[in-house]
């Protein structure tokens, strides 16, 4: 079964274990978003953008395709019935002709753009979400991987830019929208790749649970290395490599990896305490760099369950009361109170260089609160407090210089 390339450094791949990887990849989607499609049994764009992302026929205005070259099409049928992955399907002669220079010249790369719903047909509408008003979405085709004659696969990114109406909210820091899937084009029948794929999982999952790992066929012994995340480790050390060079979208990529891993080893119940701590740990590397990039709600979302998580961190705790004060979270000063509480019932006796310095950064992050809350007396009272514990603070002097020009200011107006 197994058809191996030589290159020319004397290595191989093997191409069954890449078809069986990446089908092992597309069978751990959400159900929902699982598309398979085959030569005879054509995917539709239409039904596609309806199962995603709630767009109907009649909201279908204009497609554009860039594949190497630039066509159009219209009419609601037309972009409906869109054979959507036609690229990639072998041509009258049996040939494969999906490679070409594609978007900008780069190879296999295609992309599509769908003007959806129309300000007419808003009218006679009742649907008035803003949101499908003159709206457009982006459609990325990334270069198939597989195997020909099996399964060809094909990375799928969809885009939904900004709402122009929200960028007039003020206070809003919209974002677009990303959504990513893995597509499948089949050219064995269903029924034959399903039955090789679970011969090989089910054999290497019978013979993992009875502990024979010696009998583990090499195919096997590949595919079980896939699904229990064997790139969990080098993904953390180049996350935190590129994430010291400020690349931060590309730590992010390197993190998810290692968190979807180990997220699911937990609901398996086979992560171990080690792989829990790095688990949490991936969780604050993953809302740090969100905070740097100024995503704040994605940044307090993965930053809470670290804070939450790890209960001895002060690391945790910092970040994630950083992240509240900066979206002017009512819960800032709550967690601020908390822990403040928390340190001054430790008695001197237990109390650590850790403790101190969390505790000065309370006081620190309380006083700026209390500045902006327009609070100047409070924050006066901890500011002189952090300077009673260290008589050198440049923090607390300059803010209590700032507040006195503050005030100076508004006994001139």
């Amino acid at each position: 079964m197994s058809k191996d390339i030589e290159w020319n450094d004397g290595s191989k791949m093997d191409f069954d274990i890449l078809w069986l990887q990446r089908e092992l990849e597309f069978k751990h989607q959400p159900q929902q978003n699982q598309f398979r499609s085959n030569e005879k049994q054509a995917l539709k764009f239409g039904e596609l953008v309806y199962s995603l992302f709630d767009i109907r026929k009649e909201e279908l205005s204009f497609l554009s395709i860039h594949d190497g070259s630039l066509s159009s099409i219209e009419g609601e049928d037309n972009i409906w019935n869109y054979e959507f992955l036609q690229h990639y399907k072998r041509n009258e002669n049996g040939e494969y002709a999906y490679f070409r220079k594609g978007c900008s010249q780069l190879t296999n790369q295609i992309v599509l753009t769908l003007a959806y719903r129309s300000y007419e047909k808003i009218k006679s509408d009742q649907d008035k979400s803003i949101s499908k008003r003159d709206a457009i979405l982006m459609v990325h085709l990334q270069y198939p991987e597989g195997l020909k004659d099996q399964v060809l696969y094909v990375q799928a990114t969809f885009c939904l830019p900004t709402i122009m109406l929200e960028r007039a909210k003020k206070g809003l820091n919209p974002q677009p929208q990303s959504f990513s899937i893995l597509l499948a084009l089949d050219y064995r029948p269903i029924e034959e790749i399903d039955q090789e794929f679970y011969s090989v999982y089910n054999s290497a999952s019978e013979k993992l649970s009875s502990n024979r790992f010696s009998e583990l066929t090499y195919l096997e012994g590949e595919l079980m290395e896939t699904f229990f995340y064997p790139q969990i480790a080098k993904a953390f050390y180049f996350g935190k490599k590129v994430m010291a060079e400020k690349r931060f979208w590309d730590a992010i990529t390197y993190f998810n990896t290692v968190f979807m891993g180990l997220q699911q080893k937990w609901w398996d119940e086979q992560a171990s305490d080690e792989e829990f701590e790095i688990l949490i740990e991936c969780s604050f590397l993953i809302g740090y760099c969100y905070f740097e990039l100024g995503l704040l709600e994605k940044a307090h979302k993965f930053l809470e369950f670290s804070a939450k998580s790890g209960s001895t961190s002060y690391t945790y705790l910092s970040e994630y009361i950083n992240c509240l004060i900066a979206l002017h979270d009512i819960r800032s000063l709550m967690a601020i109170d908390y822990h403040l509480d928390i340190l001054t019932t430790k008695s001197e006796i237990e109390k650590n260089e850790k403790d101190t310095r969390f505790f000065m950064f309370l006081l620190r992050r309380k006083s700026y609160c209390m500045v902006e809350l327009k609070k100047y007396d409070e924050a006066i009272a901890i500011l002189n407090m952090i300077l009673e514990n260290d008589p050198e603070n440049q923090f607390a002097k300059q803010e209590l210089n700032y507040i006195d020009q503050i005030k100076k200011n508004e006994q001139s107006l």
